[in-house]
């Protein structure tokens, strides 16, 4: 645990948002998931980064296809898993 300085105003609106937005969680609970958002909005910059680039966008693609195709490569298909709904 630590403690930090901020001004009561700024405290003030952080308990509003830990109350009225994200259920009553504590005001380090609310901090951390403003850092989360934060984080989110920071990847979703760099993918429409990505995307304005349609050279790196396609090559972006193609390798997350090869990466989905090996990561779904010992996974049973579904007939195979679930041979009661093949009629």
């Amino acid at each position: 645990m630590t403690s930090m300085q901020i001004d009561s105003r700024v405290r003030d609106e952080l308990a509003k948002v830990a109350e009225e937005d994200l259920g009553g969680v504590s005001l380090g609970e609310a901090v951390r998931h403003l850092i989360m958002e934060h984080h989110i909005a920071h990847i979703n910059r760099r993918y429409e980064e990505l995307r304005a680039d349609p050279e790196e966008w396609a090559s972006y693609a193609a390798e997350a296809r090869l990466t989905d195709n090996v990561a779904g490569e010992t996974l049973p298909g579904a007939q195979d898993e679930y041979p009661e709904y093949n009629q």
